[in-house]
């Protein structure tokens, strides 16, 4: 068993690492029995939510929808984005995610133009570990009148040393090869150096855009979250809980550069975590990400 110390590159939170090499797929797949009920995110159900404020269409019929959260944390700035109408899809089999990604971007928009907002978080829970209470796909968005800790960590490095903090450490990355797993025109995917779960992957830009309101490469990030959320699942198991959250500045702080993350949920937060807010992790990145490579050249020679 290797262990070590690690500081996230952004924020400088710890980590412990303490992987444990015999720990494998089958010991951290996830079955789930979905209970019959009548879903309310389903084509026909549509009165069984508050009324849209607006929808995607294709061929005259929604592929998605975006309607106030009828459990608001905070009344009338808390959306549900219903992602698709078929009940059973994730982002890998979507067909429309660049409409759904441009979504997203619709309702930063929306909610940076409103008084009083400071931050909107952009998350998407996948599965019952990660905090998802109806298992028909959907996101959520959440308009706050503060900036979250994270975020305020992150400016406080980018302040620090005056220079672009991730951009430095995508260069690190790009160079020692360890932790990358996916390369496009404009986006890079790797595995979180210094990880909140195990298989933390980190989807990001190129080149830097601080805010995703100014994203438009929908169709191009749209395949690479669609090749990434494709590998953990056929190493973890089809069923497995995750979470995606989108870390992007308010437009008008440019003083940053947006990235997405993928934290499966394949442990849980104890004592330990909870007392000192550092987490212990027991896959290291760089073995999870030569699985997971693994698992994509096996893909291509099959």
């Amino acid at each position: 068993m290797s262990f070590f110390i690690r500081e996230d590159p952004l924020t400088g939170d710890r980590c412990i690492i303490a992987s444990i090499r015999s720990r494998r797929p089958h010991v951290i797949k996830e079955i789930i029995e979905e209970e019959p009920f009548q879903c309310p995110f389903c084509p026909g159900n549509e009165s069984l939510t508050p009324r849209e404020s607006f929808r995607v269409e294709e061929n005259s019929r929604w592929i998605v929808r975006v309607i106030p959260n009828k459990f608001s944390a905070i009344p009338h700035m808390h959306d549900v984005i219903v992602d698709s109408p078929q009940h059973n899809e994730d982002l890998d089999r979507m067909n429309h995610l660049d409409k759904l990604l441009w979504t997203y971007k619709e309702r930063l928009v929306y909610y940076y133009n409103l008084e009083n907002v400071k931050y909107v978080a952009v998350f998407r829970n996948r599965g019952k570990k990660a905090g998802a209470s109806i298992p028909h796909p959907h996101s959520q968005v959440l308009a706050l009148p503060f900036y979250p800790r994270r975020f305020l960590k992150e400016k406080e490095k980018y302040e620090r040393i005056n220079r672009n903090a991730l951009r430095d450490f995508l260069k690190r990355e790009m160079e020692s090869q360890e932790r990358i797993l996916i390369h496009s025109k404009n986006f890079s995917v790797l595995l979180a150096y210094a990880p909140v779960t195990p298989y933390e992957i980190w989807i990001i830009p190129k080149d830097r855009i601080n805010s995703f309101v100014f994203e438009s490469r929908f169709e191009e990030l749209g395949e690479i979250i669609k090749e990434t959320v494709s590998l953990l699942k056929t190493y973890l198991g089809e069923n497995i809980s995750y979470n995606l959250t989108l870390q992007s500045a308010p437009p008008w702080d440019r003083d940053y550069h947006y990235y997405l993350r993928i934290l499966p949920r394949v442990s849980v937060f104890g004592g330990f975590e909870f007392g000192t807010e550092n987490v212990i992790v027991s896959v290291a990145p760089e073995e999870a990400a030569s699985e997971l490579r693994a698992v994509k050249y096996a893909s291509r020679t099959e």
